[in-house]
């Protein structure tokens, strides 16, 4: 193979490497905003949400002895006069929430 040929190759790799890494942070995000919005209604419309925030990249967790990849991630909360916070873990393939904890 010659070195032009050679180098369109590593370039063409390049740009699909490049895409599929987007596609994955566009579907993360995309993925988070849905969570969010399951998180907001469980906690239902009296809780006004004053802020949230999602690790950057799907996790490794462990729910029941059953490890699978996940959004991680917390919203902020305020109740009157009162904020509270909540961790959340979420599959990341269903999109189920999993787990959602009050932190003291």
């Amino acid at each position: 193979m010659s070195k032009k040929g050679f180098g369109s190759l590593i370039a063409c790799g390049a740009v699909l490497v490049a895409s599929a890494a987007t596609t994955v942070l566009v579907k993360h995000h995309l993925d988070s905003a849905k969570i969010i919005d399951k998180v907001k209604s469980v906690l239902g419309e009296d809780s006004k949400v004053i802020g949230s925030w999602v690790e950057p990249f799907y996790q490794r967790v462990d729910i029941n002895g059953q490890s699978s990849w996940g959004i991680v991630g917390g919203v902020t909360t305020m109740d009157e006069f009162d904020v509270a916070q909540y961790h959340f873990i979420a599959d990341a393939v269903s999109g189920e929430l999993l787990n959602i904890k009050k932190v003291q």
